[in-house]
Parts: C-alpha cells; sequence; structure tokens
C-alpha cells in the first residue's frame, strides 16, 4: 500500500489569526483534515487558544492597571538595542590628481610607447635579411 504524502503543517500566523477570531473563521477544508491529522498542529492551537483566552479574562468594569514607569523605559531601551546600526561614515574619496600631473604621466607613457616600437621595428628590419638564403658578396668571388 502506499504512503500518503507529508501534509504541509498550517503556518503559524495562521493558526493565531484562528485562535483569535475564534470560530468566527471556518477553516476550508483541506486545513479541517490537516488538523485532524496532525497532532502537531492541534496542540500548537490549543496552546494559543490558551493564550488568547488569557488574555480576555479582564470583567466588564474592570480596569487595567498601567505597568510602572520602569517596564515602559527598559522596554525602550531593550527595542533600542534591537535597533539596527547605523555603519560609520565612509571616508571622503581622494582628491583628484592635478591635471596638469596626470597628462604628464600620460605623455611619458606615450614616450616610452613610441620608443619601443622603434626598437621593435628596427629589429624587424634585420629579420627578412637573415631569412634570405645566403648570396655571395662580391669580396667572396
Amino acid at each position: 500500500m502506499a504512503e500518503r504524502p507529508a501534509l504541509p503543517h498550517i503556518p503559524h500566523a495562521e493558526l493565531v489569526s484562528r485562535a483569535l477570531d475564534g470560530s468566527r473563521a471556518p477553516w476550508d477544508a483541506e486545513a479541517a483534515r490537516h488538523l485532524r491529522q496532525c497532532g502537531a498542529c492541534r496542540e500548537r492551537l490549543a496552546l494559543y487558544e490558551r493564550a488568547a483566552a488569557a488574555g480576555r479574562l479582564t470583567r466588564p468594569g474592570e480596569v487595567l492597571q498601567p505597568p510602572p514607569a520602569h517596564v515602559w523605559t527598559a522596554v525602550r531601551s531593550h527595542l533600542d538595542d534591537d535597533a539596527p546600526r547605523t555603519p560609520p561614515p565612509l571616508p571622503p574619496p581622494p582628491a583628484p590628481a592635478p591635471r596638469r600631473a596626470a597628462l604628464r604621466v600620460l605623455r611619458r607613457a606615450a614616450a616610452a610607447a613610441r620608443a619601443l616600437a622603434h626598437a621593435l621595428a628596427r629589429r624587424l628590419v634585420r629579420v627578412p635579411a637573415r631569412l634570405r638564403p645566403h648570396r655571395p658578396r662580391e669580396t667572396d668571388r
């Protein structure tokens, strides 16, 4: 007999939303089937429902007492600790080289390239002469 494929679990956010809404939001057929088969999702849903019920324990006319100021100070401190830090500012870019100095460097590089090209050309002119067959010179006769 073939095994059934594993069902994807119901996302936590949906379980929480359903626990807060109670019976006002019906489950779709696939989610209801999953809840019948998956003990882990049923346990999570029950946990969220208990938490939602505990939050609703106030009685009519009961006034909740605000927490002391030091509690809010601690909460703000923890939130500030979690805030992303801004990176240090980048150093300023280096000052551009003066234009004359850059032109001087380019001229020197061009002069060096011309000298190298002339040297190579002089050597290449001699190559064909060496490749020709030897002819007797006038003085060799």
